[in-house]
């Protein structure tokens, strides 16, 4: 065989182990991330979560998550959003997430209460959460247009809506992050039983890490339904919501909450809360 072909032939060979290697790579990573993401829909199953003036009712789990994040320029997090509903109102919202902190995959879950008053939550039959107040607090939008009366037109009235508003965290350090509007509402709903006519939640992020929940409805009956909204914090540092560049929400940083196992007392009646819930070796 002359040089020339031998030397062609050692390339495609070459080649060929490339490109038989790349599928392998990426069937591996497709691999990992879909496991991941069935462990946390496992977590999120084992909840049951009821309103205290609604005790026989359990709060039932939308099947897929409403976001699968990753943040992988801070600890390698990962995680996904679950919301858990009644009538077809969001009535928690909820993260299972994990992160590399030194040698351990630390895996954590955290929620808050969209409900208008108390509940309960318990996982694997262990009461870990019962929140005793509303989880969030609607403010009318005093300049927002009457809601549509076609479902179509109050969806992009919605986006309209919250593209002006904004989100902010201030970590302990005092870094401030501009938190980012996701362009489409995690969920869209339409209750039922409710003087609610329509609602969507939107999230502001940190990477797609949602970090600042907005909640957007069209509240009262429908001739006198008006367009309001309340934030939820999903993070324990300081966040700052504002509407049209005035400042109208605010939670302080909590040193208190990170590090706290699931079934610790602490933040049990908080609307919200986050706890780890196992650690194990990270593999290299």
């Amino acid at each position: 065989m002359c040089p020339a072909l031998l030397l062609n032939l050692v390339a495609w060979i070459a080649l060929g182990q490339q490109d038989s290697a790349k599928p392998r790579l990426e069937t591996k990573t497709s691999s990992a991330s879909s496991k991941a993401l069935q462990d946390f829909k496992r977590d999120a199953s084992d909840y049951v979560m009821r309103l205290e003036n609604r005790p026989n009712d359990e709060l039932t789990l939308r099947n897929e998550p409403l976001l699968h994040w990753g943040n992988p320029a801070r600890y390698g997090e990962d995680g996904a959003v679950f919301v858990w509903m009644l009538d077809g109102r969001p009535e928690v919202v909820g993260s299972v997430f994990t992160f590399r902190q030194g040698n351990l995959i630390r895996r954590k879950h955290e929620y808050h209460s969209l409900a208008g008053g108390p509940l309960s939550a318990e996982y694997r039959g262990q009461r870990v959460w019962t929140p005793r107040t509303a989880g969030v607090a609607f403010q009318a939008i005093a300049d927002a247009p009457k809601p549509d009366d076609a479902p179509r037109r109050r969806l992009s009235q919605m986006k309209t809506l919250a593209a002006d508003f904004s989100a902010n965290m201030v970590e302990f350090n005092g870094q401030r992050s501009e938190l980012r509007l996701l362009p489409q509402p995690l969920l869209r709903y339409e209750p039922q039983r409710q003087a609610i006519v329509d609602g969507a939640l939107f999230a502001f992020s940190l990477g797609t890490d949602p970090e600042v929940l907005l909640l957007l409805e069209a509240r009262g009956e429908p001739e006198r339904a008006e367009w309001q909204f309340a934030f939820a914090r999903f993070h324990f540092m300081e966040l700052k919501g504002s509407y049209k560049q005035r400042e109208v929400w605010r939670v302080e940083g909590d040193r208190g909450i990170p590090g706290l196992s699931i079934g610790s007392p602490k933040y049990q009646d908080s609307v919200y809360a986050t706890y780890q819930v196992s650690a194990s070796p990270a593999q290299e």
